[in-house]
């Protein structure tokens, strides 16, 4: 369907109507007095259709009211109706204050009638505050009222989308300052599609464009760049502290998803800023992320080389067996997070990590059966010299350090499941024959 104006009135308005001025005479008609219609128009506005009378001039009313008031023309002058891609005009020449004229915006327009008489035809146009302009001219009008009708609908219809645009953003910017960030993005949609409505009426009404439309439509735009910039950035911000605890927490992959959400923010805000300040604030912002991305997709392995390290430094059984668990959980969360995936995030060889799994679970055992042992040794000296609460705390210590190996010699290494469970079982026995009795004799701090 072709535009509006260019289906109503392809060939466009005479230029000598719009820049005629003067008196007319017998044999020829008059423009205006003072200046021509072409003074009337804005710098990028488009006059669509002209018609004019030369004697009845034009008459105001007001709906539910039988008074009206008309302007009419000086002798050998005319009144001009012009439609334009924005307003209704109505110039009157050489009234008794000189040229006068009126401004009627097509989205205030609410209803175009016409009616044709024996010598002319009449269109009255009434307006959202209840005023009519009448109107007649010996010209056809039916061209010029199908067009008010149409482009008054289509001026509606965008004021009403902008509408939509200036509330929905209002929202955006009051949901970004409360940090309420994916709200506050969702509403910047909405607006963004309520001016996109706009354009899109815009196109229908003309093809070249209507500047008046899109200064108004450019001036949300604006609004609503600034609000998704804040908002994008708030909430990229947002989701490296949400990355950065995860990785705290050792939840590598959601931190890695959290990372990825905040440079897609970031990239979008980047996409959407001709501000080269701001852009180059950005790319520093997507530089620092990508870098944390980097060291997040290394961290499983270096922590748990990390830890492996410090196990094989220390000759503090609990501290080495707390180590080397560490560094086990460590290893096998990086042997998981790609699991199944396609594309890897993270660094290591999954060989190479089994191996290093198989080292550090073997590690992890004979670890605490030695401790399990030192603490065994250590609670029958207690138990000989008849301290009863001392020996049972030492015996729970190794039992405790056996009970959660059991699970490690189960999965990962079962040629040693036997011996942890019948040494598991060996100081559960001597737990439950200790003697209730207690000396009360205390612990020295350290004397294990």
């Amino acid at each position: 369907m072709p535009p509006i104006i260019n289906s109503h009135n392809p060939d466009g308005v005479d230029q000598s109507t719009l820049e005629g001025t003067g008196r007319g005479g017998i044999l020829s008609d008059g423009y205006l007095r003072s200046d021509p219609i072409a003074a009337y128009l804005g710098a990028e506005e488009t006059p669509v259709f002209v018609r004019s009378n030369a004697k009845r001039g034009v008459v105001r009313g007001t709906v539910g009211s039988d008074e009206t008031e008309r302007i009419a023309p000086g002798d050998g002058y005319r009144a001009f109706a012009v439609a334009t891609d924005t307003r209704l005009i109505v110039v009157v020449g050489d009234t008794d204050d000189g040229d006068w004229s009126v401004s009627v915006p097509l989205a205030d327009v609410e209803v175009v009638e016409h009616s044709d008489g024996v010598l002319a035809s009449e269109f009255v146009v009434t307006t959202a505050s209840d005023v009519q302009w009448y109107f007649q001219s010996r010209e056809d009008l039916e061209p010029m009222v199908e067009y008010l009708d149409a482009a008054s609908l289509a001026w509606i219809s965008v004021e009403h989308s902008l509408d939509a645009a200036r509330e929905t953003v209002t929202e955006a910017d009051r949901l970004t300052r409360s940090r309420m960030y994916d709200a506050a993005m969702a509403a910047v949609r909405d607006a963004m599609a309520a001016t996109d409505e706009a354009r899109q009426t815009e196109r229908e009404l003309c093809g070249d464009g209507v500047q008046a439309i899109a200064t108004r439509v450019e001036r949300i735009e604006e609004r609503i760049g600034d609000v998704r910039l804040r908002a994008l950035e708030g909430r990229a911000a947002h989701a490296i502290d949400i990355a950065e605890s995860n990785w705290r927490d050792g939840e590598y992959a959601e931190a890695h998803d959290a990372f990825g959400d905040a440079h897609d923010d970031y990239e979008e805000a980047l996409s959407a800023t001709d501000d080269e300040e701001v852009a180059d604030r950005l790319r520093t912002k997507l530089e620092r992320v990508g870098r944390n991305v980097v060291a997040l997709e290394r961290a499983p392995i270096e922590n748990a080389a990390e830890a492996h390290e410090r196990a094989r430094e220390t000759d503090d059984l609990r501290e080495r067996s707390d180590d080397l668990a560490f560094a086990l959980d460590r290893y096998r969360t990086a042997l998981e997070l790609d699991w199944g995936r396609s594309a890897k995030r993270f660094d290591g060889d999954a060989t190479d990590i089994r191996d290093r799994v198989d080292v550090v679970a073997r590690e992890l055992v004979e670890s605490r059966r030695r401790f399990a042992t030192q603490r065994v040794r250590c609670g029958d000296e207690h138990r000989d010299a008849g301290r009863t609460a001392q020996a049972e705390s030492c015996y729970r210590e190794a039992y405790d350090a056996l009970v959660d190996t059991v699970p490690v010699t189960r999965e990962l290494v079962p040629d040693s499941h036997e011996a942890v469970s019948e040494h598991c079982d060996a100081v559960e026995t001597r737990l439950r024959r200790l003697d209730g009795t207690d000396d009360q004799t205390p612990i020295p701090s350290g004397s294990h």
